[in-house]
């Protein structure tokens, strides 16, 4: 009986070493927590997780969570990760399995886990196809956090495997920013299985090695390729959870200077937001240009404060819409980084790229012709309004024939001859309007009283035609200014159009443009100039461009020429179009805020200004607020002449109705000379006669 239960008892310690033996190199437990901590650190802050499973066979043992009685599958490690997933209250969690052909991802998601085999066939026939359906959705966002897992034994090593996913990551979504956690059995990175070519779940008995690999794009120097590197490696012989604490996973991965690393810039658009100066090399040989401007200014200055080298494109001044297209092709593929200019942070512009933080707001306004100055004589008949002056022409008239009537009825005064004609209550009136002394005042009390009314009158008529006067004198004047585009419509202007402008129809809804006739231009600047000084049409645009061609040709006081409505076209922000996925984005938007901030493209715009106002060939010589100039006297002299002329001629008709006057007096001195002579002589024959008789 000793020795048979002697052998039970050895054959039992012989399992339960057996057991513990397998539970030591067994992994599971520690792959639960490392799971675990990788969502509660990663993966409830940025917003929606979307998991995607993977389209391996499911072998028929169901996999449960005791890692000591059952093997491990893929499948294993999905239902590990959905239960914690579950149980700690994760952010909304969408599932997504390959099989179904229905997208359910049009909605906001932050991050992704991917569940897939160690076969690289697998991954690129099951993952790849789930993120091509990601990638036509409208929250595509290749820069948030991607987690794989992939589970199985390798037909590669473990190092080369995750080179091939991640590199598959970033060659065709251009995904960087994602973590390849691969668990295996093997205790070898170079124990493989080279014969394998079965896609199904392959179970594997213990978890024995759990690897780490993520993308570095920009890691010691390097600028055109990233680095796969290992940055988390456990064993069973280390399955403390603080092995894996002081682990980032999504570290950040851009260094702080770059060692020269080339930045690709495209740029389109006309001065002053795309400028490009041309020099010469060293040698003066070769001509070499670099790219400035409004648009280009706060990228150079990225690429020069990151020491990186920038590389700029051809930059397309005109609008060619097949020069644009291109350029926006070459963004896509990926050939240039930055693209900026004229593009306007917009759909459908963003769904071909990523826009960077906004660089300034462009207003589109409707530029129309500046009212014109008014003529000095037309002005100085505009100090009042016609009713101000008919209402003072018929007091004048009124208060002289008032005048006449109180001095003449019911009786006249005869030691009062003032005002007795008409003519002499009409001049009388005339000069206390202008404030002259009149020859005789007034002598009964209704006569005077009128009188005394009339002076204040004209007293306070004289004081505001005085201070408008003043103002005619100091001020321009200038025609009404549109205001509305029905103002426009009245002025009978055409809509200036260009290439430039139809290229952009399509992002603006412009319906009512279609009542104004056209008028083609090939050129925007044409356009605009032909607005300033033609004034026969009128266009859209940014204000910056009429600015700038205004002051290229020596105008100081860029309002004086271009004008627009109360109401503007559209606005929208200006920045630039970036690859997507492209790992500078953050960095260069945290330099734009800071610049912007800083007031630093405000400056350079003035610089612009002043420069570009220094290069003009004529200034502006504006005299018209110079006081007392021949311009604003002119007015003055014209209506002494008038005075003159209308005094002479005044005078003349005097001379003629007084030698009419006199000559009618004298043919009636005439004849009753004629009458006297003859009663004379009648009467000298009568006597003569008498005496005779």
């Amino acid at each position: 009986m000793s020795i048979v239960f002697s052998q039970i008892l050895l054959i039992d310690l012989v399992l339960i070493s057996a057991v513990i033996g397998k539970y030591h190199q067994d992994m599971g437990p520690f792959t639960q927590s490392l799971i675990k901590h990788i969502l509660l650190k990663y993966f409830t802050q940025e917003g929606p997780v979307l998991f995607l499973l993977s389209d391996s066979i499911q072998e028929e043992n169901s996999s449960h969570f005791n890692a000591v009685e059952l093997p491990y599958t893929i499948r294993w490690v999905e239902d590990i990760t959905l239960q914690i997933a579950s149980e700690n209250y994760l952010w909304p969690m969408m599932i997504q399995h390959p099989k179904n052909e229905t997208c359910i991802f049009d909605i906001p998601h932050k991050s992704h886990i991917l569940f897939t085999n160690t076969q690289i066939e697998d991954f690129k026939f099951t993952s790849v196809e789930n993120l091509k359906k990601l990638q036509k959705t409208t929250y595509w966002n290749p820069r948030s956090n991607f987690l794989l897992f992939s589970y199985g034994k390798l037909q590669t090593s473990p190092k080369q495997f995750a080179v091939e996913v991640l590199n598959s990551l970033r060659n065709t979504y251009n995904i960087r920013n994602a973590v390849l956690l691969i668990f295996t059995g093997d205790k070898d990175e170079k124990n493989c299985n080279g014969n394998e070519t079965d896609t199904n779940v392959t179970p594997v008995e213990n978890i024995t090695t759990i690897y780490a690999y993520t993308l570095f794009p920009y890691l010691n120097g390097s600028c055109n390729e990233d680095v796969t590197l290992l940055i988390g490696k456990w064993t069973a012989d280390n399955t403390s959870e603080n092995s894996f604490q002081p682990i980032d996973l999504f570290p950040n991965k851009i260094p702080k200077i770059f060692l020269g690393c080339v930045l690709n810039i495209g740029s389109a658009g006309p001065e002053p937001g795309v400028i490009k100066e041309s020099y010469k090399s060293e040698n003066g040989k070769n001509n070499k240009f670099v790219a400035k401007g409004l648009s280009l200014q706060l990228i150079n200055l990225f690429a020069t404060n990151m020491n990186m080298t920038p590389y700029y494109q051809e930059p397309v001044i005109g609008a060619n819409s097949e020069q644009l297209l291109q350029l926006i092709a070459m963004l896509i593929l990926g050939h240039i980084d930055i693209l900026t200019g004229i593009f306007p942070l917009v759909k459908p512009l963003i769904d071909f790229a990523e826009p960077s933080a906004p660089m300034f707001i462009h207003a589109i306004e409707y530029l129309v012709p500046c009212p014109k100055r008014l003529m000095k004589t037309e002005k100085i008949l505009t100090l009042f309004h016609l009713s101000s002056w008919i209402g003072m022409g018929l007091v004048f008239i009124f208060v002289s024939v008032l005048f006449w009537i109180l001095s003449n009825y019911p009786t006249r005064r005869n030691n009062f001859t003032g005002f007795n004609m008409l003519a002499q209550c009409f001049s009388a009136a005339w000069a206390v309007l202008l404030g002259i002394s009149v020859s005789q005042l007034p002598v009964s009390l209704g006569t005077r009283s009128l009188f005394i009314i009339y002076v204040w009158y004209c007293f306070a008529i004289s004081t505001v035609f005085q201070a408008y006067f003043t103002t005619y004198l100091v001020e321009p004047g200038y025609e009404a200014r549109l205001e509305t585009l029905d103002d426009v419509y009245r002025a009978g202007l055409k809509y200036a159009v260009s290439d430039t402008l139809e290229g952009f129809r399509a992002l603006v809804d412009m319906k009512e443009m279609e009542v104004f006739e056209k008028e083609s231009y090939n050129d925007f600047f044409e356009g605009i100039e032909s607005v300033m000084f033609k004034r026969k049409v009128f266009t859209t645009g940014p204000l910056m461009y009429p600015i700038h061609l205004a002051r290229s040709l020596g105008i100081n006081d860029e309002s004086t020429v271009m004008c627009y409505l109360d109401e503007s076209l559209v606005t929208w922000p200006v920045g630039a179009l970036i690859t997507k996925g492209h790992p500078l984005l953050h960095t260069l938007n945290t330099h734009i805020k800071r610049c912007i901030e800083g007031g630093l493209l405000e400056g350079y715009w003035s610089k612009i200004k002043h420069e570009t106002n220094l290069k003009a060939n004529k200034t502006d010589e504006n005299s018209e607020f110079v006081v007392f100039s021949l311009t604003h006297l002119s007015p003055l002299f014209i209506l002494l002449i008038f005075g003159y002329i209308l005094s002479v001629f005044s005078f003349l008709c005097e001379l003629i109705l007084f030698r009419k006057k006199n000559k009618r007096i004298d043919n009636e001195k005439f004849q009753q000379l004629s009458i006297l002579r003859n009663l004379r002589i009648l009467e000298e024959a009568k006597y003569k006669k008498r005496k005779q008789i």
